[in-house]
Formats: C-alpha cells, structure tokens, sequence
C-alpha cells in the first residue's frame, strides 16, 4: 500500500452520538463534517471519533458493544478521496453483528486501509492535523502494529 496511506493531513469528525447496535451512516457524516467545519480533501485520512474508548475501554463491553461503519457510509467516505478510515474501537465494522463486515468490504472494494483502536481522538476532534501511524513490514502480514500519532498545529 503506498505510503501516503499512513500518514498525511487528517481531520477526525465526532460521531459519538451514534451508539451500538446502529450504524454510523452517511448522513451522520455528513452531518458531523458541518459540525467540524473542516472539508474533506482527495487524499485525507479521516478519523471518527466514537467515544468507544473512553466509555468502555477495560469494560466486556469495549470487544463486543461498538458501532461501525454502515457500507454506504464507508463508500461515502473512499468516494470524497479519503485512503484510511480511523476509529476509536475494535474494528470499522458494526462487530460482531456485521456479518459482511461493511468498513472492511469498502477498504477491499476501494483499495483503501483502514486503522483501529485508536486513542485519544478526543483531543483532536474537528480540527485538522499530520497523522503518522506507520505500520510494520510483516511478511505475508494482513495487518500491523502501529503508533499513531496526531501533530496539531496551534
């Protein structure tokens, strides 16, 4: 995958009012990109800030109760131009209910990537930033350890 895959401008738009068992659906987008103020731009990396971490993190709850991407939604997204979806959970999907597994299919489906249980979007959400989460190389690995990290400009 290139590069500019994992690291690059970025915004992270607040969905936290979408709770599990719903999906996180275009119009919730949308509707939280008019809420940041910030535009999405052919090559971002768009983080979605779910408020999974920070209500369930140590909880059962944080590896079976988070929301995710609905596959239009996810299409939405890949279709403005955007190469990594980030989210505060487990997984972009709406796992474990999510049979499809809808995110994952739109990475596919688009050739995108996608970066999971992030933390701390909290303190990025609605402004733009360099994101840096450069993965491993892992022989015939699908998937990588990585440090995010977000620099804001004051």
């Amino acid at each position: 995958m290139p590069l500019e895959y994992f690291w690059g401008s970025a915004i992270c738009l607040d969905v936290s009012h979408v709770r599990y068992p719903k999906y996180i659906e275009v119009e919730d987008l949308k509707e939280a990109l008019r809420r940041s103020g910030q535009e999405i731009r052919k090559g971002d990396i768009v983080l979605l800030y779910t408020g999974h971490h920070d209500r369930t993190y140590g909880t059962d709850k944080f590896q079976t109760e988070y929301t995710g991407l609905s596959y239009e939604a996810g299409k939405w997204l890949a279709e403005q131009g955007v190469v990594n979806i980030g989210v505060d959970a487990p997984a972009i999907d709406l796992t474990p209910d999510d049979i499809n597994f809808s995110g994952h299919a739109v990475c596919r489906d688009y050739n995108i990537t996608n970066t999971e249980n992030l933390c701390n979007l909290d303190k990025v959400v609605n402004k733009r930033f360099l994101y840096v989460g450069l993965p491993l190389k892992i022989r015939d690995g699908t998937g990588s350890p990585i440090r995010a990290v977000a620099l804001v400009e004051d």
